[in-house]
């Protein structure tokens, strides 16, 4: 299963925060796809999150924007 966060068109800090409810929300295993536009600041501020939260990750350059892979594994905090 996967969860996918549409934060295209919006101003940071808000991409980082609906990444990080998805982070909170997702169980372990699933996918969190980031939709973001092509604007590199909310791309960069997403995966500083990701990045924090020791998730693996992988971004995407697409036509409209970027997708951000996020693998929810066990988070530190949690181990």
């Amino acid at each position: 299963m996967s969860i996918t966060v549409d934060a295209r068109g919006l101003a940071c800090p808000r991409p980082r925060q609906m990444t990080i409810e998805a982070i909170s929300s997702a169980k372990q295993g699933e996918t969190i796809v980031v939709l973001v536009s092509s604007r590199a600041t909310a791309r960069d501020s997403v995966i500083r999150v990701v990045k924090a939260f020791q998730l693996p990750f992988k971004s995407e350059k697409k036509t409209n924007g970027y997708e951000i892979h996020i693998t929810r594994e066990k988070l530190w905090m949690e181990k």
